[in-house]
């Protein structure tokens, strides 16, 4: 059975670690997860097995656009073996409701172009796809898609 809660500074170098394994090229560094550990605009959510070990988490971020809070999906990592098995999905539903307690009614993230899975899981999930392109947005200059959601 898979548990799932907020994230503190003692699962720091697990969630490093996953990172790492999810992201080998563009893995958030030791010094940004902490930061978003103690940022009071930012959370993270952890899914981990009975014995304590992260199997995946989730980063949320929020900032304010024109007048309103928009929440961010930061990054989404889940162990290779774990997953298809509903961890990633059940962590974007905390997040979403984290964010819809927070009075936030709009979520995005990007994508990269190329990652078609990634793209699939989130449409399924009820996020579309923007428009918007952001050039060379990772490390090995692809480009990232923006993708949105609307809560009620």
């Amino acid at each position: 059975m898979v548990n799932y809660c907020k994230a503190s500074l003692l699962d720091l170098l697990a969630i490093e670690q996953l990172e790492k394994d999810c992201f080998p090229t563009e893995a958030f560094n030791r010094r940004l997860i902490k930061n978003l550990l103690i940022n009071t605009k930012s959370f993270i959510i952890k899914a981990t097995e009975p014995t304590g070990e992260i199997i995946g988490n989730i980063i949320g971020t929020t900032k304010k656009e024109n007048s309103s809070s928009v929440g961010r999906i930061f990054s989404l990592c889940v162990f290779k073996r774990y997953r298809k098995s509903g961890i990633a999905s059940q962590l974007v539903k905390i997040l979403e409701e984290e964010f819809y307690l927070r009075d936030i009614k709009k979520i995005r993230l990007e994508v990269s172009a190329l990652n078609n899975v990634a793209q699939a899981f989130y449409e399924r999930l009820g996020y579309h796809m923007t428009p918007e392109i952001l050039p060379h947005f990772y490390h090995d200059g692809t480009d990232a898609c923006v993708m949105t959601k609307r809560l009620p």
